[in-house]
């Protein structure tokens, strides 16, 4: 068994709330900027199906926060197996706490008490916000403590809608700019119509061929991506 870690850390990376496409989600967009700004609603539960952007908005969140000199935590609950709910003590008295990837945790009783037992202290300082994401609503996530199910319903619930393959494609194209490269249309619809079109997929793929394209000083064209992923 891995040796259990105290704190998961999470470093400011990549994901912003600027290259967060949300023109599918603008109203929960705009819930949360208004209350980073002034606190009014303390919790926020968002689910969506795989993809649909949940890990990238939590850690945009927690790193808007971070560049503000404020504090926040993200903790990813799929890798719960490398520390303790314990975690989750004195989280609190943090501005904003985001629990990514709920349903990793649901039916271990632990890990229930532990997050409700964290819903009752930050009511009651009255001065963080939490997020939390799943894969399924508040009502249909498979939550055995029932004092927990009913708190997931307490503050604001939204579904994010997953992108459609025009989206996806700007994502895409949005991301190879912020590393520099240049992915054209027609290089960007090659992958789409050739690979996953699951975004993250896409995603790794992006900084597999990146890196090709630095080490080889070539562009990122059909031929090239052809050869690199053996296509």
């Amino acid at each position: 068994m891995a040796d259990q870690l105290l704190l998961p850390i999470h470093q400011i990376d990549d994901d912003t709330l600027e290259n967060f496409n949300s023109d599918n989600n603008l109203s929960l967009l705009s819930s949360l900027q208004k209350n980073f700004e002034k606190q009014q609603q303390q919790f926020f539960y968002i689910w969506g199906i795989k993809s649909s952007g949940k890990t990238h908005l939590l850690k945009a969140c927690s790193n808007y926060f971070f560049t503000q000199q404020r504090s926040a935590i993200y903790i990813p609950l799929h890798k719960s197996h490398y520390f303790s709910p314990a975690v989750l003590d004195g989280l609190e008295n943090q501005e904003l706490v985001c629990l990514d990837n709920l349903q990793s945790v649901v039916s271990n009783s632990e890990w229930e008490l532990a997050i409700f037992d964290l819903f009752n202290r930050i009511k009651e300082s009255g001065k963080t916000i939490l997020l939390i994401s799943a894969n399924q609503s508040p009502l249909a996530i498979d939550i055995k403590l029932p004092d927990l199910s009913s708190r997931l319903s307490w503050g604001e619930i939204y579904q994010l809608m997953p992108l459609n393959e025009k989206q996806k494609i700007e994502v895409l194209q949005h991301n190879a700019r912020g590393k520099g490269i240049e992915l054209s249309d027609e290089t960007a619809n090659f992958l789409f119509k050739r690979l996953d079109r699951d975004l993250n997929e896409l995603l790794k793929t992006l900084t597999l061929l990146d890196k090709a394209s630095l080490q080889s000083h070539r562009k990122l064209t059909i031929p090239f991506v052809k050869e690199i992923l053996h296509l």
